[in-house]
């Protein structure tokens, strides 16, 4: 995998907000600079790109007690907007109420002129360890979102979503790297000022379909 910059503007990415760690597990954080005066943000993705397939994250924090600013991706993107792209989402998009919807899941059509298909969910997490996976075929893609680290896709599922029939002939077709960020919600710093990690919100991935 690569450090990357899809530029979720305004955010400021550095890559030493990425690292991985002795046992092999991937860290992602937010932190302000001293020096630039900004915060600063975490992205990366896969030198190759893939194509039809289960995609699998197997995610230690506390996401569902994000600052309400901070958004985690975990997707697929071809390098344009709106089209081609498979997203999970977790963000409450800036609002702080505890039941505003914090999983959102996102298909983008294979052209422009399509609306994408959308779903989400309020939903609290049952301990810091969570499975998120979709299944990209090329006649729906199926996301969904599990309590622990869970191999099998039939177990403890907290979320799921299916693109319906209608959508099928504008399933994404075209291969695209596979991607994760940590970034700020319009560039909005945390509404308590901390870092995710002196907020104890520190994300750590144990492994992304084994490619780590």
């Amino acid at each position: 995998m690569k450090i990357v910059n899809y530029e979720q503007r305004p955010n400021n990415y550095d890559s030493n907000n990425v690292w991985v760690d002795a046992d092999n597990k991937l860290h992602l954080i937010i932190r302000y600079s001293n020096i630039t005066g900004r915060w600063t943000c975490a992205e990366l993705g896969t030198k190759v790109k893939f194509g039809f397939g289960t995609f699998r994250w197997y995610l230690e924090g506390a996401i569902d007690k994000f600052d309400p600013n901070v958004v985690l991706g975990l997707f697929t993107y071809g390098g344009v907007d709106y089209i081609n792209e498979i997203d999970i989402e977790l963000t409450k998009w800036g609002a702080p109420s505890s039941k505003a919807p914090n999983l959102w899941y996102t298909v983008y059509p294979s052209t422009l002129g399509i609306d994408p298909e959308r779903s989400n969910k309020g939903t609290p997490i049952q301990g810091p360890y969570t499975t998120h996976q979709f299944t990209w075929t090329s006649s729906y893609v199926a996301l969904q979102s599990q309590y622990g680290f869970i191999n099998s896709s039939t177990e403890n599922i907290t979320y799921l979503y299916e693109t319906p029939a209608t959508f099928a002939s504008a399933v994404p077709y075209t291969s695209a790297p596979l991607c994760m960020n940590l970034w700020l919600m319009l560039g909005r710093p945390p509404m308590n000022g901390k870092d995710i990690e002196d907020q104890g919100q520190r994300l750590n991935v144990a492994t992304v379909n084994g490619f780590l």
